[in-house]
């Protein structure tokens, strides 16, 4: 009589078992790399687009350092490329507008600048008042002396 000895039949099985597991461990750390790939490209366009937000702003201090009256107040009002077509294409601009305020305590200008980054907006106000405020002519001759920054969360 012939005795068949099954030398190794566990052997397909067991292989089947730790491929499935290193099947596993593979598929969750590409998921997991590629969720952190997409949160830190959406930091760094929101940190551009808080930058672009900034730039507007300062663009805007400027038009008022030189001309005291100056206002842009309809939405958006003027924008900033900083890419060839970028508001046109929802990228990598600025869009700003100064409100008709005088630059007195009681009605200071407005800027509000709205930095954009693909999908990340971001939106800066500033408030500036002129000769401290004053609203004697005599005493006023259009210099920004104070002014507060604060990001607007839409």
């Amino acid at each position: 009589m012939k005795i068949i000895k099954n030398k190794g039949i566990a052997t397909l099985p067991t292989m089947m078992v730790i491929g499935m597991v290193a099947l596993a461990v593979v598929v969750s750390v590409t998921a997991i790399t590629f969720n952190e790939l997409l949160i830190s490209q959406g930091s760094a366009q929101s940190a551009s687009a808080l930058f672009y937000a900034e730039s507007g702003a300062h663009d805007a201090l400027m038009k008022i350092a030189r001309d005291k009256n100056y206002t842009c107040s309809e939405t958006d009002c003027y924008s900033i490329d900083f890419v060839e077509g970028g508001c046109a294409s929802s990228t990598d601009c600025s869009l700003v507008s100064v409100s008709s305020g005088i630059g007195t305590t009681a009605d200071p200008k407005i800027i509000t600048s709205k930095g954009v980054m693909r999908a990340s907006i971001r939106t800066m106000q500033v408030s500036v008042i002129l000769d401290g405020g004053t609203t004697d002519a005599s005493l006023q001759n259009g210099e920004i002396t104070s002014s507060s920054w604060a990001e607007l969360i839409e």
